[in-house]
């Protein structure tokens, strides 16, 4: 009879135990993607089935090496930057097209591509980026949806968006001083970096 109790005892201990380990794991993805997370669940039609696909996609991003831009690089993405922001004065559409081109670009030169140098679509390399910048990425997901009749004000917040990512990008992917003053660009792992 004791080995009864104390065996309905152990499982309910487990029992309560795997709970409060699932609850901390949903905790730490929800912290973690932050709005990513809320469109997963959407995507997928339910948290354990979006929970999959996060830690698939955090398995994918650990077997990608983001290069480093040589300072010329960088400085080139610099000044193309200073050249679209200076035209939304005249031409606010079409800066904010140039200025999610020239993202695109940058997430490319910066390697986000799947497994083994494989290119990935637009869409998965935004799932890689997503788990380095989350929220940045919710914005420029957000800003992709502006429509032909938006607004100055929504094509200034748009362009913003891009903006902030365009610079996150480009500051994780900036070489140190000297580490590189042969021009090469090396591969580093960056994980997890998210403003």
């Amino acid at each position: 009879m004791t080995w009864v109790i104390l065996t309905v005892v152990v499982v309910a201990v487990l029992g309560v135990a795997a709970v409060l380990i699932e609850q901390q794991r949903s905790a730490m993805l929800r912290r973690r993607f932050g709005p990513e997370y809320e469109r997963a669940v959407e995507e997928h039609g339910d948290r354990r089935s979006a929970e999959g696909a996060l830690r698939e996609r955090l398995k994918r991003r650990r077997s990608v090496e983001l290069l480093d831009l040589t300072p010329a690089s960088a400085e080139r993405y610099k000044a193309q930057w200073r050249a679209v922001q200076a035209g939304f004065v005249d031409d606010p559409r079409g800066s904010v097209a140039s200025g999610r081109t020239l993202v695109d670009q940058l997430i490319v030169e910066r390697g986000y591509r799947d497994g083994e140098g494989s290119d990935v679509g637009a869409g998965d390399r935004m799932e890689l980026v997503a788990i380095d910048h989350p929220h940045l990425v919710a914005h420029y997901r957000d800003a992709a949806q502006i429509g032909p009749d938006a607004s100055l004000d929504d094509l200034r917040t748009t362009f913003v968006q891009y903006r902030d990512l365009f610079e996150a990008l480009l500051e994780d992917g900036s070489a140190e001083s000297g580490e590189e003053a042969n021009g090469d660009r090396r591969p580093r792992m960056r994980f997890g970096a998210s403003r």
